[in-house]
């Protein structure tokens, strides 16, 4: 498919690729995205079936290794993560950028919460956002949307989060509680995670890669970037290689390449670009590309009740969080803090999160579906350089690619502040009047880290600006480049950042500087 070179290459038509496809070329750039999975009608293509989630998730050969091997949920197709997310939208906090400086753990972020707050508001009222910011949030803000009647799964564990003294909200979600820039309020139909038919949940493809189409930007599905090109003599990439769905490779060159393919797949992508300039994988001066990756601890913990739930009848999460445990607390004997957050996914998802449970007790658990509640502890995990991203030596994907390779293992203070927030949420699901509490499975949520920016060429991959340190018209724009997690969502972070990035390339590529 041969078609004009552009200003700009997005690679990846997720949150974020999305965002800076629609922010540049309002800036009259010409834009092409590329997006390796295929376009969806939501209504017609994902209808209320569980196994549509296996039609958005990505299912391409990883290998997971490591002493606690995590597999973290990502998405595939023209609207990337955000067709499978369930649209959880907190804005990080001001300690959350300066952990090192504040606790003595991970590192500080070369941006602040003041650097972002405009970011924040402007993705907030474009993507659409409902709720409360909360009793605990890094300041009182409004969001665009009044927040979602709690449920009686959220009225039920709220009841037990006030008896423990806590004070429970209905917290930021990107699923529209009333109609809202022209989608319809949610019908609380249950399936957010295997696409949303409705359109209430806020998309990256209905939303800015639609407005970057009517802008003039070209999106092409199902082609699978492999490789960015870089010219040594001018200290710049010239654009991408690319296979189409029927694995005929094409070229395509532009005067800026943007990366959004996240955490998993910039930094493979880097390393499959390596050239004797940068032998051991584009931008990676450092040796930092693919490393310090970060997960959430996370701990699934369930409570039985004698009267039904029905917990499926509404968003499958976010119609009520606790965040009176995130602020730090030097009596701990762990650092940072976590979240809870009301949790209940459909019936396979369900079973598997069900952790250890085996036999009877696993029949029994599966029995009691509509009469159990679940609370998703979330806590944060810190920077590691030994968890990392790299090429797997004999895995290769059906390309004959060499898959990721995903090598984790969960530090000490992740494994105590992910114990504190499990143990939080089992009090309180006792104090909620749950006959039986269990604890699910424990695992790695998000993932973020493995391109991480900061100030210095030697110990980042790219600037505060999201630009490669190493060649000035390559920028990533994902959650590689977060430097810490911290213990809430990251997917409005990163487009706020992404956002942020956006102004800074548009700017430069007015005054010529690109």
């Amino acid at each position: 498919m041969k078609i004009e070179n552009p200003d700009v290459l997005v690679i990846g038509a997720g949150a974020c690729g999305s965002l800076v496809a629609r922010e540049l070329a309002s800036r009259g750039l010409s834009v092409v995205v590329l997006e390796a999975g295929k376009r969806f009608n939501a209504a017609a293509d994902l209808q209320n079936s569980e196994a549509n989630a296996g039609k958005i998730m990505w299912t391409e050969p990883r290998v997971y290794t490591g002493k606690d091997a995590i597999i973290p949920k990502t998405g595939v197709g023209v609207g990337g993560g955000t067709l499978v997310w369930l649209g959880v939208a907190p804005r990080f906090h001001p300690s959350d950028f300066r952990t090192y400086s504040t606790e003595g753990v991970g590192a500080d972020w070369p941006i602040g919460y003041d650097d972002l707050r405009s970011h924040y508001e402007k993705v907030e009222r474009e993507f659409g956002v409902a709720g409360e910011c909360g009793p605990f949030a890094p300041e009182q803000y409004q969001l665009p949307m009044p927040p979602h009647r709690m449920n009686w799964h959220a009225q039920l564990l709220a009841r037990g989060a006030r008896k423990l003294g806590a004070q429970p909200f209905a917290p930021p979600i990107a699923i529209n509680s009333v109609d809202y820039d022209g989608r319809p309020a949610c019908i609380y139909c249950g399936w957010c995670a295997s696409g949303c038919p409705s359109g209430a949940k806020a998309t990256a493809s209905e939303n800015y890669i639609a407005k970057a189409q009517q802008l003039g930007a070209r999106v092409l599905s199902e082609v699978f970037v492999h490789r960015v090109n870089y010219a040594a003599k001018a200290g710049r990439v010239t654009g991408v290689d690319y296979l189409d769905a029927n694995r005929k490779e094409y070229r395509i060159n532009a005067r800026l390449v943007v990366l959004a393919t996240h955490a998993l797949e910039t930094p493979r992508l880097l390393l499959l670009s390596a050239n004797n300039t940068f032998p051991n994988g584009l931008a990676n001066s450092s040796g930092l590309v693919g490393r310090n990756f970060m997960s959430h601890p996370t701990w699934q913990v369930f409570g039985t009740f004698d009267e039904p739930i029905n917990a499926f009848k509404g968003m499958q999460m976010g119609h009520v969080m606790v965040q009176d445990y995130y602020k730090p607390d030097a009596r701990n004997d762990y650092a940072r803090g976590f979240v809870l957050i009301s949790y209940m996914m459909t019936p396979i998802t369900y079973a598997n999160l069900s952790g250890t449970f085996y036999g009877a007790e696993f029949k029994e658990f599966l029995h009691e579906y509509s009469h159990t509640a679940a609370w998703w502890a979330h806590a944060e995990g810190l920077p590691h350089e030994h968890n990392t991203i790299t090429l797997d030596t004999k895995v290769k994907d059906a390309r004959d690619l060499p898959a990721a390779r995903v090598t984790y293992e969960w530090g000490d203070n992740d494994v105590k502040l992910a114990a504190a927030a499990r143990d939080k949420a089992s009090e309180m699901m006792s104090a909620s009047g749950a006959r039986k509490v269990r604890i699910g499975l424990n695992y790695g949520a998000h993932a973020m880290g493995s391109c991480r920016m900061g100030r210095d060429p030697k110990t980042s991959v790219v600037n505060e600006h999201c630009q490669s340190h190493d060649i000035p018209n390559l920028f990533i724009c994902d959650t590689s480049v977060f430097v810490t997690g911290a213990g809430v969502n990251p997917t409005l972070t990163a487009m706020a950042i992404a956002s942020r990035a956006s102004e800074h390339i548009a700017g430069s590529a007015k005054r010529g500087e690109l």
